[in-house]
């Protein structure tokens, strides 16, 4: 095989799985793994794909930030059926920790009729609770976001580190399979690692418009979640990176993805 026709199928095969080791591709190819970190390193150069340490990830779309308000209305459907079967795995009696994002604040929604303690440092998800007395909401303080309406800080982590709940719904701005989960925020990132290690569960929530996406700062890998719900159909390459990394995926009934609606004018955001 011509060298131009194996990183062809290079190529091919990371399309399909969204992440390739050398060893893999040196017993598939039938070459020394010298040839293929030089096959990487070209198609790197060329901008095809990215090297990570021991072998390539399919390069993701920039992640585009936006404000907690616009992003309310993005998908609004998909995040709806996403929050609703997020709620069905909540037992009465349960500390859940949410996090502060537009998913969570549907699965907030969805918890409506549970007798629950919810710990969450986005002040919309205790809002939307408040309005139910048999829910006690513990609201996490800290210097609070404009933008994303969260609190955060060092005290907010440190608050965290002192909770235990049953789970915590974690919401997710990017992810790429072999990749891990990446955040816009870079003090998101110890915020949600202290609400995991508090958790004997961890659930990812993301919609299908979060897949392939890399945002600025990296938050773990795929298998720091036991659980993620994602609007159908989930790509095989997510499903295999899932099952490889032991985290039971739950499809959801899917929708076409919604545009974002035009700003009228005066409205503010």
């Amino acid at each position: 095989m011509l060298a131009e026709e194996r990183r062809q199928k290079i190529l091919e095969l990371l399309s399909r799985k969204g992440a390739v080791t050398v060893a893999e591709l040196s017993e598939a190819f039938g070459v020394v793994p010298i040839t293929i970190r030089r096959d990487l390193e070209l198609l790197e150069s060329e901008g095809r794909l990215v090297r990570t340490h021991g072998g390539a990830v399919i390069i993701g779309e920039p992640f585009q930030a936006r404000p907690l308000n616009a992003k309310e209305a993005l998908n609004r459907e998909a995040k709806m059926r996403i929050g609703q079967r997020a709620a069905a795995m909540v037992n009465d009696g349960e500390v859940v920790i949410l996090d502060g994002g537009s998913t969570c604040i549907e699965v907030a929604r969805a918890l409506a009729n549970k007798n629950i303690t919810v710990v969450t440092n986005g002040v919309k998800v205790a809002l939307e609770l408040l309005p139910h007395p048999q829910i006690t909401v513990i609201l996490v303080g800290g210097i609070c976001g404009s933008q994303n309406y969260e609190a955060n800080g060092h005290e907010t982590i440190e608050a965290f580190k002192r909770i235990r709940a049953h789970k915590y719904f974690m919401g997710i701005d990017a992810l790429v399979p072999g990749f891990g989960i990446s955040d816009g925020d870079p003090n998101q990132v110890q915020l949600k690692m202290a609400k995991a290690a508090s958790s004997q569960v961890v659930i990812g929530v993301a919609d299908r418009s979060k897949l392939g996406k890399i945002a600025v700062a990296y938050v773990g890998p795929i298998g720091m979640m036991d659980y993620l719900i994602m609007d159908a159909p989930v790509p095989e390459t997510l499903k295999e990176s899932l099952h490889k990394e032991q985290v039971e995926l739950i499809e959801v009934e899917g929708v076409e993805e919604e545009k974002p609606q035009e700003q009228r004018s005066g409205q503010s955001r």
